[in-house]
């Protein structure tokens, strides 16, 4: 079971980013890449701002999901310290029915239980329009079979795989499907990790 919101509001209860302020590298890259003007960003699991506030100040017009109230304070923080707009929603991500949809969904280490990632590959390409862009990267089960160190959940069948994602997102629409191995510096992740990552575009007619 996924840690519920009260473990993530007593993390994030301190005045310390816990996972810095700086945004995750693959999304800052892939952002580069495939979001080259600005968009409408939403963010799932946004946590404590980092990417949200990124991608802002690159110019994009961003929406942070989070169901940690103090996650979205400190999100707000950021923001206002970075002279940027963030629109800011407390919800659950498996619980949530938006009413809208945005050009780009960023989703970054936001791991839930194997009968739950269903719903959440199915509310991102509800949130995109067609035409539009996932980019995401998550741990892979290697990340505690084979020793790294950097962070993420305990069990690995809280993690993902290539082939989970092949069987969830259309073929057609994968630009991008990585198993990386990068080093990651962000707050308590540190050091070498285990990722898969996905960028996936919605097909324009659908």
């Amino acid at each position: 079971m996924s840690k519920p919101a009260a473990f993530w509001n007593d993390r994030f209860a301190s005045e310390e980013y816990v996972y810095g302020e700086a945004p995750n590298r693959f999304v800052a890259s892939a952002a580069r890449t495939w979001l080259p003007h600005p968009e409408e960003v939403l963010l799932l699991g946004a946590g404590e701002g980092r990417n949200a506030v990124h991608l802002a100040r690159e110019g994009h017009t961003v929406t942070a999901v989070d169901y940690a109230a103090e996650g979205l304070r400190k999100t707000e923080r950021l923001a206002r310290e970075a002279e940027v707009d963030v629109e800011r929603i407390q919800a659950d991500v498996r619980e949530w029915e938006p009413v809208r949809m945005w050009d780009a969904v960023v989703v970054t280490f936001l791991h839930l239980p194997a009968d739950e990632r269903p719903g959440l590959y199915r509310l991102v390409q509800r949130c995109v329009r067609p035409g539009g862009r996932l980019l995401a990267e998550w741990f892979r089960p290697e990340q505690r079979t084979d020793g790294y160190t950097s962070g993420g959940p305990p069990d690995p069948a809280m993690m993902v795989t290539a082939e989970e994602l092949r069987e969830h997102f259309a073929a057609a629409g994968i630009e991008h499907l990585e198993v990386a191995e990068p080093t990651l510096s962000e707050g308590m992740h540190q050091g070498s990790a285990a990722t898969v990552r996905l960028v996936w575009r919605r097909p324009s007619s659908s």
